[in-house]
C-alpha cells in the first residue's frame, strides 16, 4: 500500500512539473513594470506566469495560483514597500518556501525594486541573495546575473524598456523608549536627534528657545509616556511629539506666556506615572516636510489619543493643555485641535488652550469611544 502510493504521488509531482518557466509575484503598485517584465522574459524563450493574462475569468484564483506556483521553475518575487505589507505575495512565497524549505532548489529569487527595511522581510527569504535593481550604477549588473540565474545566456541581454518606479509607499510606524533602547541610543542621542529635526521642522526657532540635549535628556527619559516618534522603514525619526505634566506655578507661567521651553529641566516636570489630575504643556509637535500627508499626520494625532486611552485606563487623566504655537503652521494645528487663543507669548508665538473634556465632543476625538467613556466616569466619580 505505501509503495502503490508513493508511485501515485511521484507520477502526480511529474504530471504537474516545469509548466511555467517563471512565476512572477508582485503587488500591483509595480503592476505595470511587471508586464513589461513578462513581455521581456516571453522574448527571450521563457514561459512566465503573470496573473493578469493567466488566471482566467471566474477561475478559483486560490487554486490558479496554487498550481502556477506548484508548476514553476522559478518564483520571481519583486520586492517594495507594498509588496511585503501584501497579503497576496506572502501567500505565494510562502507556498514556495513550504515545498522548498532548504531552499536546494534555488528556485525563489527576490528582485528589489526599492529600498526597503530589511525586517519587513519574511524571516525564510532573508537568507536569499537580493537582485537589486535599486542603485542605477548597478542595476544592469544585477539584472544580467537574474538572467543568467534563470538560464538565459548574458551574451543574449537586451535592457527592458523602463525600470520600475518606487511604489510611493512608505510605511510609517509609531516609536517609544523600547524601541529607543532597543537601538543602543541612550537619552543625549536621542535628543540630538529630535532637536536636529526641530531645526528642520520650525522656521525661526533659536537656541535660548529649543534648550539642549542634556537639559531635554532627562525629561524625556523619565517620563516615557509623555511622548512618541514617529519613523519609516529606515528607522529615521520623521516626527514625533511631546508634553510635560508641569507642577501648577510653572503651567501658570506657560498660560501667561512667559515660559521659555529651554527653562524646562526634570525638577519642574510632575511625576506623571501616579494617577490623578494633570495640566500638560505641549512642547513639540511636528513632521519632516516630506511627511506632511494625511496618513502621517493622522499617525500623529491617534499615537497621542491612543497614549491617552492607555493612561486613562490606569487613571492617569488631563485636565487642561496649552501650547505655544511658534508658527503659522503651529497655529493652525492648535486651532484644528479645537484649542482657544488665550494671548501672545511674550518672545514668539501665541498661547492656546483647552480643558481635555472640552475637546472630547470635537470632530477629530469624537469617534474616540473609550477615551470619552473613561474622561465621562472619571468626572462622575469626581462630582
Amino acid at each position: 500500500m505505501q509503495d502503490n502510493y508513493k508511485l501515485s504521488y511521484r507520477q502526480d509531482i511529474q504530471v504537474n512539473s516545469s509548466h511555467y518557466d517563471v512565476f512572477l509575484s508582485h503587488n500591483r503598485k509595480q503592476k505595470n513594470w511587471v508586464r513589461e517584465l513578462a513581455k521581456f522574459l516571453r522574448t527571450q524563450g521563457l514561459t512566465v506566469f503573470f496573473d493578469e493574462e493567466d488566471i482566467r475569468p471566474g477561475e478559483d484564483i486560490i487554486e490558479a495560483l496554487e498550481r502556477a506556483v506548484e508548476s514553476s521553475k522559478s518564483l520571481v518575487l519583486i520586492l517594495s514597500m507594498s509588496s511585503v505589507c501584501s497579503h497576496w505575495v506572502s501567500f505565494e512565497t510562502a507556498m514556495r518556501v513550504y515545498t522548498d524549505v532548504e531552499g536546494g532548489r534555488k528556485t525563489l529569487i527576490p528582485i528589489m525594486v526599492e529600498k526597503i527595511d530589511h525586517s519587513l522581510v519574511r524571516l525564510s527569504m532573508r537568507r536569499l541573495d537580493y537582485v537589486d535593481l535599486t542603485d542605477p550604477e548597478t542595476r544592469e549588473f544585477e539584472f544580467s546575473q537574474f538572467l543568467s540565474c534563470i538560464g538565459i545566456p548574458t551574451e543574449k541581454v537586451s535592457l527592458i524598456k523602463s525600470w520600475p518606479e518606487p511604489s510611493g509607499i512608505e510605511p510609517l510606524f509609531v516609536a517609544d523608549v523600547n524601541s529607543i533602547i532597543s537601538r543602543g541610543w541612550d537619552g543625549p542621542k536621542l535628543l540630538d536627534e529630535l532637536i536636529k529635526l526641530d531645526y528642520s521642522v520650525i522656521e525661526g526657532l533659536i537656541p535660548d528657545h529649543e534648550g539642549q540635549s542634556s537639559q531635554w535628556a532627562p525629561v524625556f527619559m523619565d517620563h516615557p509616556d509623555t511622548w512618541r516618534l514617529i519613523t519609516n522603514s529606515s528607522k529615521d525619526i520623521v516626527g514625533y511629539w511631546h508634553f510635560v505634566p508641569l507642577f501648577e506655578d510653572e503651567y501658570e507661567r506657560a498660560r501667561a506666556g512667559v515660559l521659555i521651553d529651554s527653562e524646562i529641566t526634570t525638577d519642574k516636570v510632575r511625576i506623571f506615572e501616579l494617577p490623578g489630575q494633570y495640566d500638560i504643556y505641549f512642547v513639540s509637535i511636528g513632521i519632516l516636510p516630506k511627511y506632511r500627508r494625511s496618513r502621517a499626520v493622522t499617525l500623529l494625532i491617534n499615537s497621542i489619543l491612543d497614549v491617552l486611552v492607555e493612561l486613562a485606563q490606569q487613571g492617569i487623566f488631563i485636565r487642561q493643555l496649552c501650547a505655544n504655537a511658534y508658527t503659522p503652521s503651529g497655529e493652525a494645528l492648535c486651532k484644528s485641535l479645537g484649542m482657544s487663543y488665550l494671548r501672545p507669548h511674550k518672545d514668539k508665538g501665541k498661547i492656546y488652550c483647552a480643558n481635555l473634556s472640552d475637546l472630547l465632543s470635537f470632530d477629530i476625538l469624537i469617534e474616540r469611544q473609550e477615551l470619552r467613556r473613561l474622561y465621562k466616569v472619571a468626572a462622575q466619580n469626581n462630582s
